[in-house]
C-alpha cells in the first residue's frame, strides 16, 4: 500500500476545515436572519409565550443601576414642555364642536347636603400646602398627571416630568423644582428611552408618572413613561426606580427599565397603574398602536419581582396580555393595593378589576370583572391571569348601576 504524505494529509484537513467554517458561517447567517439572535431578545432576556397558549411571557428588566447621589446634587437636565394632550382611551368620543353638556352635579349637590344634613361634617386636613407647579416641573401640560403618596417622612409628588419630595411640614426637599425625570433615570444608559432623556424628548414623550410608598419594606417607588414619540413605533418602556432605603432624597435608589410589551414592540403602554402585594408589585397598562386611527389592542398586566427589585437585584417581571376581544367593553384594569392594616395572607392572589364601559354613552354601568392573578417566580409556567388560555374573567359581578 502506497503511503501518503503528510503534506497531502494537511491540505486535506485545511480544506475540511474552511469548508466547516464556511458551513457554520451560513448557518449562523441563517439564524440570524430569522430573528432568533435578535438585539431585543437578548437586552430583554424575554421568554415568548406561544399565541394562544395562555402561558405567561418572562422578561428580563434592564438594571440594575444604583443611583446613590443625593438628588439635590444631581445634574439637572430640562424636560422639553408639553401641549395639552388627549387622553387615549378605548372609545374615543368624537369632538363636534358643541359645548360641553350642562353639569348636573350643582343639583347633585344640593339634594346630598339635604340627605346628608345631619351626618358630621369629616375633620379638615391637618396640612394643606402647593404641590409642583407648572413653572416649577417645566411642564406646560394638561392634565399634569399629578400622582402621590405620604409615608412617615415624607410626601412624595410626580407629574409628567418631575419628582418634587416634601416633609411633612411641607418644605421642599429637593430644592424648589424638584428633580426631572430625565435627571433621575439617566444613569440607565443610553440604550433605552429611560436613560435616553426621552422622559422629555422633542416630541414629548412622557408622562403618566405614578408614587406609591410601601410600608412593608420602608421603600418609595417612582414611575414614568418614557419612548421616542407617540404616534410612533416604539421603543416602549416603564421606568422605575426602588428606594434603597426610606429616605427618597438621600438614600440611593435603584433604576429600572421594563419594555411595555417585547412581542408587540410597537405597543405603548397607556395609563399604568401600579400596586403593592405582598409577593409583587403589580402593573397594568392599555396598549394602542399608532395605526392611524389609534387602535386599543388590550390590556399588559405585569407581576414584577418585589423582594429582589428592593434589593437591587436582577429582576424579571412576568407578563399576560388580554387582547380587546376577551375584554369585551372593559379596559383600565385596577390591581389591588395593600395600603393599611395586616398583609395579605402568604399564598393570596392579587385581583384586579375592571368595568364595563360601553362605546354608547348614557348607559347605566353595572358590570364589573375580576380576575385573579397568580404569580410563581420560581416557575413562571406556574403562573396564571384569569380562566384559560385567553384569561377570561374569574367573576362578572353585578353591581347597583352607576
Amino acid at each position: 500500500m502506497k503511503k501518503k504524505s503528510s503534506s497531502q494529509s494537511a491540505f486535506f484537513n485545511l480544506r475540511v476545515l474552511i469548508a466547516s467554517l464556511f458551513c457554520l458561517a451560513g448557518i449562523f447567517t441563517l439564524l440570524l436572519a430569522a430573528g432568533i439572535y435578535s438585539d431585543s431578545a437578548k437586552a430583554q432576556g424575554t421568554t415568548p409565550a406561544q399565541p394562544g397558549s395562555g402561558l405567561p411571557t418572562l422578561v428580563r428588566m434592564v438594571g440594575p443601576v444604583g443611583q446613590d447621589q443625593d438628588l439635590r446634587s444631581l445634574p439637572y437636565i430640562p424636560p422639553s414642555p408639553e401641549i395639552v394632550e388627549r387622553r387615549l382611551t378605548r372609545h374615543p368620543r368624537l369632538e363636534t364642536g358643541a359645548p360641553p353638556p350642562i353639569s348636573g352635579f350643582a343639583r347633585f349637590q344640593s339634594l346630598a347636603e339635604a340627605v346628608l344634613a345631619q351626618v358630621p361634617a369629616m375633620p379638615g386636613p391637618v396640612l394643606t400646602f402647593d404641590g409642583m407647579n407648572a413653572a416649577q416641573s417645566g411642564c406646560n401640560c394638561l392634565p399634569s398627571d399629578s400622582d402621590g403618596d405620604v409615608g412617615p417622612n415624607n410626601y412624595v409628588n410626580v407629574v409628567n416630568t418631575s419628582i418634587k419630595i416634601f416633609d411633612k411640614s411641607g418644605n421642599p426637599l429637593n430644592g424648589a423644582n424638584g428633580t426631572t425625570f430625565n435627571s433621575f433615570f439617566h444613569d440607565l444608559g443610553a440604550g433605552n428611552p429611560c436613560g435616553n432623556n426621552q422622559n422629555g424628548g422633542n416630541p414629548p414623550t412622557h408622562g403618566d408618572p405614578f408614587v406609591f410608598y410601601d410600608q412593608i419594606a420602608n421603600r418609595w417607588v417612582v414611575t414614568d413613561i418614557a419612548f421616542p414619540s407617540f404616534p410612533g413605533t416604539g421603543p416602549f418602556y416603564e421606568c422605575i426606580g426602588v428606594s434603597k432605603t426610606g429616605d427618597p432624597v438621600s438614600g440611593g435608589w435603584w433604576l429600572y427599565a421594563l419594555q411595555v410589551d417585547p412581542a408587540f414592540p410597537n405597543r405603548m403602554g397607556d395609563y399604568p397603574k401600579f400596586a403593592l402585594w405582598r409577593d409583587a408589585y403589580y402593573l397594568t397598562m392599555n396598549e394602542f398602536t399608532d395605526d392611524n386611527p389609534l387602535s386599543f389592542k388590550g390590556v399588559r398586566i405585569y407581576a414584577l419581582d418585589r423582594s429582589s427589585m428592593i434589593n437591587g437585584g436582577p429582576t424579571h417581571a412576568i407578563g399576560f396580555t388580554i387582547d380587546a376581544a376577551t375584554l369585551g367593553d372593559a379596559f383600565s384594569l385596577v390591581p389591588a393595593s395593600f395600603r393599611t392594616g395586616d398583609q395579605p395572607p402568604a399564598g393570596r392572589d392579587e385581583f384586579l378589576l375592571a368595568i364595563d364601559s360601553p362605546a354608547n354613552g348614557g348607559v347605566t354601568l353595572n358590570q364589573v370583572k375580576g380576575w385573579k392573578f397568580h404569580v410563581d417566580f420560581a416557575n413562571q409556567a406556574n403562573s396564571t391571569l384569569g380562566v384559560g388560555p385567553n384569561h377570561v374573567p374569574d367573576a362578572q359581578i353585578t353591581v347597583n348601576g352607576f
